[in-house]
């Protein structure tokens, strides 16, 4: 036995404590010395201070933002100067050749002014390139645009294709000659082209079969539609989005993040106090009937939720999606039938028609499955159209959900929401509840995922208990989210307070993406919290820049209302008192700066009025 620890057990022995008393004792004793002296014999944990280290990081977002407003200056006075160099007489007071001729070329009028094609044309073989490129050097065209306009050659540094799912390779292939570059973002689980009003591509050559690695590369590129999908053949420089900005509650993207997008996705948690007293989705059976492609019952039930949502003091933006053509109509028309019938109603559903966000249209839309990718609003309601006939027979039909790229369709729909998502739905019960598992190595069609997505509104819309100040008013919890990434130190921090101070709490609060390591339960508001324990350690490997990593997260957590507290490892062990007496006085802060609750009303209380 090593010697150190001859004393501690024989102290042990002599008290008569149980192997298991006195093998926890030994632990703890040998594991608080061999933090010492790690802690002695490196000099950069002995000077890890928690305010200094919290200033440094302060100082750090001021300079991190004084250097963005910098470099923008920087960019905006290399243009201008540029601008006076190339356009510019020596004297600075009046245009040169090339700065007469620019002007010329974009002022001429009457039969002799030019088309944009022709302006451009005529700049491409000025010395040092066109300056009309300099002066104006972003562009945003469609496809077809740019192949009409543009020479076919590398006159743009980049190219930038947004929504490249939707983009026909066809097309964007001349626009990949006009540049050096390229950027392609997209996402390849939402909708490919719509080929609509075109013939089917007759397959010639089918019993030809590639013999060589070109010759299989070219047989597969053959059979992708859009620009994104052929990219993704390619070996090509590729990096993700992992966080969803859209959707403000987590449960909105969930169902999306699980069957399309292995939970890869993390959505922007809210802070408990502001998250909304209803279930983000909402799930409505109407019992309707479908006949002649149309639910008359569910498109009532959605002019009446319109009618709702319109009449709330701040009503929000609106979106209404729906699963055909016809049922698209039958809502437009129940729209205006109400609208007809009401004054006030008529009133306000104008104005939801014509709104106008910060920077952006969000006027109240009625579209049919197909047409709705690239929208979002405040809430979506979605009519699923299908239901019984009026015998009551169910038949599992569902258009384009069953067709190819039917559960890339059901991605779009269920992803426009960024508060709530109404689900109007006439499918019987008994039919999405008895959904078989998918057999493996398969993929599911969109009518399952349909079921699967009616599933989960229903678990979602059940209603919770809330808990009472009154229930429980002594019970210690602590709770914990399982996580590739858990902390040990913030587990014993949080059964610490648990045992020691009477905190109870929730561990690794939130998603990967954005956790807050204990999350201290606030002792009179159920369901909120009063402060975020952000502890150093398991993290930190998985970021490739720790410390911008660190900053944003810190960032989006404190914008969503967190009050957060830093807890250093290092200056923990050194101090442990003193940081968990840190922690306390938080708290204390905190609650102090809160209103005084409501009396509670008990039943003592009011037998005496």
């Amino acid at each position: 036995m090593p010697p150190a620890l001859e004393t501690s057990v024989e102290s042990l022995a002599r008290l008569g404590a149980d192997a298991q008393t006195g093998w926890t004792a030994v632990l703890k004793a040998t594991l608080a010395a061999e933090v010492t002296s790690r802690l002695r014999e490196d000099p950069t944990l002995q000077h890890v201070d928690a305010e200094r280290t919290q200033a440094t990081q302060a100082r750090y977002r001021v300079l991190e933002e004084k250097k963005r407003g910098l470099v923008r200056d920087a960019i905006l006075h290399r243009w201008t100067q540029r601008q006076r160099e190339r356009l510019l007489a020596a004297n600075g007071g009046r245009l040169n050749s090339q700065g007469a001729e620019l002007r010329r070329r974009l002022m001429l009028r009457g039969e002799r002014a030019m088309r944009v094609r022709q302006v451009i044309a005529t700049g491409l073989d000025i010395d040092g390139g066109d300056p009309l490129f300099d002066a104006r050097p972003v562009w945003m065209a469609s496809p077809q645009t740019v192949a009409q306009i543009f020479p076919r050659r590398p006159i743009f540094d980049v190219v930038i294709f947004d929504e490249s799912s939707q983009c026909r390779l066809e097309e964007a292939l001349p626009v990949l000659t006009r540049a050096r570059r390229v950027v392609i973002a997209g996402d390849p689980k939402q909708l490919p082209p719509t080929r609509f009003f075109e013939s089917a591509v007759v397959q010639s050559q089918q019993d030809a079969e590639a013999e060589t690695e070109q010759g299989l590369f070219e047989e597969q590129q053959s059979e992708v539609e859009d620009l994104l999908s052929a990219a993704l053949n390619l070996d090509i420089d590729q990096c993700y989005l992992d966080v969803h900005y859209r959707s403000r509650d987590a449960d909105l993207i969930a169902f999306s993040n699980e069957h399309f997008y292995d939970k890869r996705l993390q959505a922007i948690p809210a802070h408990p106090s502001h998250r909304a007293p209803h279930a983000a989705l909402r799930l409505l059976p109407v019992g309707g009937t479908y006949e002649k492609r149309v639910n008359q019952v569910e498109a009532r039930a959605v002019g009446q939720l319109v009618k709702e949502l319109l009449a709330r003091p701040e009503p929000p933006s609106i979106g209404i999606a729906c699963f055909n053509l016809s049922q698209r109509d039958a809502i437009t028309d129940v729209l205006d039938e109400l609208a007809a019938e009401d004054a006030t109603f008529s009133a306000r559903l104008a104005t939801a028609r014509t709104r106008r966000g910060a920077g952006s249209f969000e006027g109240l839309f009625v579209k049919n499955l197909e047409n709705v990718q690239g929208d979002e609003r405040d809430h979506l309601i979605i009519s699923t159209t299908y239901g019984p006939d009026r015998q009551g027979r169910f038949y599992r039909r569902f258009g384009p959900l069953g067709s190819a790229g039917g559960g890339r369709r059901l991605n779009v729909l269920v992803t426009r929401a960024r508060q709530q998502v109404h689900l109007v739905t006439s499918i019987p019960r008994d039919a999405y509840t008895a959904l078989p598992p998918v057999e493996p190595g398969r993929q599911p069609n969109g009518g399952w995922l349909l079921f699967a997505y009616l599933q989960f509104a229903e678990s979602l819309s059940q209603p919770q208990p809330s808990p009472t100040p009154e229930a429980h008013p002594r019970e210690l919890v602590v709770q914990e989210r399982e996580t590739d990434a858990g902390s040990t130190f913030a587990r014993a921090l949080a059964h610490h307070l648990a045992r020691r101070h009477q905190v109870s709490s929730d561990v690794h609060w939130g998603n990967d993406g954005f956790c807050v390591d204990v999350a201290l339960h606030h002792p009179t508001s159920p369901g909120d919290v009063t402060v975020g324990l952000l502890c150093d350690g398991t993290r930190y490997p998985k970021a490739a820049d720790r410390v911008e990593w660190d900053l944003f997260r810190t960032g989006v957590l404190e914008g969503q209302g967190w009050k957060l507290v830093r807890l250093w490892t290092p200056h923990f062990f050194r101090d442990p008192e003193g940081a968990t007496t840190q922690v306390l006085q938080t708290v204390g802060e905190v609650l102090m700066r809160q209103p005084a609750p409501p009396p509670v009303d008990t039943p003592d209380k009011r037998a005496l009025h």
